[in-house]
């Protein structure tokens, strides 16, 4: 089954939205179970939005080496704008390093994952 670009372009902006809305709504915590849970929260959250990202498509194929390294790039891109603009003061959020980790290693993994996929079951590997 192949899912259409424009439903793909459709689900990533209303996430990209949601996301954006979470990151900067003023003075939210997330507390969990384990300390930092937050942490968890900012790996799933910009690794959702870097898969989304390279399933629309905006550099290539789903699976070009292409698109996945530029996807790569614009997702941790983003995820450097979102982390900065929580440095604003208005907002009582938190800039940190470690959430930018957790964001930047969601980002990789959902990339290498989507690397391997492509690499054993993607279009190519049927040739």
């Amino acid at each position: 089954m192949r899912i259409s670009r424009k439903a793909v372009l459709g689900a990533f902006a209303v996430y990209a939205v949601a996301l954006f809305t979470g990151t900067h709504w003023p003075n939210l915590q997330i507390n969990g179970p384990v300390e930092r849970s937050d942490l968890y929260v900012h790996f799933g959250a910009f690794g959702t939005w870097a898969f989304l990202a390279a399933c629309c498509r905006f550099f290539g194929p789903v699976f070009s080496g292409r698109n996945l390294v530029l996807s790569w790039l614009l997702s941790l891109s983003y995820a450097c704008f979102d982390e900065g603009l929580q440095a604003i003061p208005a907002l009582g959020r938190t800039c940190a390093w470690d959430d930018l980790l957790a964001n930047s290693v969601g980002i990789s993994i959902a990339i290498a994952g989507l690397a391997i996929v492509g690499r054993f079951f993607g279009p190519a590997s049927a040739k």
